[in-house]
């Protein structure tokens, strides 16, 4: 996912069961949400080690800064 696809993705999904936590993202899938970035990062890497995962904490509220 280029950085275009990349906002476009984050600015229409709808992540807010995610609210406060660490996503980390697959080709526009979520593939762990947790409070530990770290847990959130090396679970999707382990289940797709050849990708690219994107880490983003996904804000409370309203709040979207990109």
């Amino acid at each position: 996912m280029n950085k275009d696809e990349t906002f476009r993705w984050f600015s229409t999904a709808d992540l807010s069961k995610y609210e406060d936590k660490y996503i980390s993202i697959v080709d526009k899938e979520v593939i762990c949400a947790d409070e530990d970035p770290e847990l959130a990062y090396t679970t999707a890497k382990k289940k797709y080690p050849e990708k690219e995962v994107v880490l983003w904490k996904v804000p409370r509220g309203e709040t979207f800064i990109f």
